[in-house]
């Protein structure tokens, strides 16, 4: 930590190559630099299923929508069926860019998102609705 000023950016390539995952939840959420929180979220999606939870921990409950957008499309790399029943939920936020990015990462998890998908096609809420239909045809979910 430097002695003047506040601490620079988080080195997440360093962060990285050690395996931080707490940390590098930490840089996700890093507000002044955007190559931050993007090079934070590809370090998580290498890092693979033991960046699993602390993604549905930030997807559920980051105060940016930033963060869960970059959570969801994380999740969506990484292709843990795990993700599936948060991703679902998150197609009922409000902010169209985290359903968005919901619903592509679950296109992305694929087959074992289906029968998840297809429960949603009942849900009160129009778009919620719509966005798993589309899920489902970009997944090529047969009769839908």
């Amino acid at each position: 930590m430097p002695l003047f000023g506040p601490p620079g950016p988080p080195d997440v390539d360093k962060l990285k190559a050690k395996g931080e995952v707490p940390e590098l939840m930490k840089a996700l959420g890093y507000e002044k630099d955007w190559h931050v929180r993007e090079a934070a979220a590809e370090a998580l999606t290498q890092i693979g299923a033991r960046a699993v939870e602390p993604l549905i921990a930030a997807l559920n409950s980051a105060d940016s929508w930033r963060v869960r957008r970059d959570a969801a499309e994380a999740l969506g790399k990484i292709g843990d069926a795990r993700a599936v029943e948060p991703l679902v939920a998150a197609l009922g936020y409000r902010d169209e860019g985290i359903r968005e990015a919901a619903a592509e990462a679950l296109v992305q998890i694929g087959v074992p998102a289906v029968s998840s998908l297809v429960a949603v096609l009942t849900d009160a809420r129009g778009d919620v609705r719509r966005a798993a239909a589309g899920a489902l045809r970009k997944i090529g979910a047969p009769a839908v």
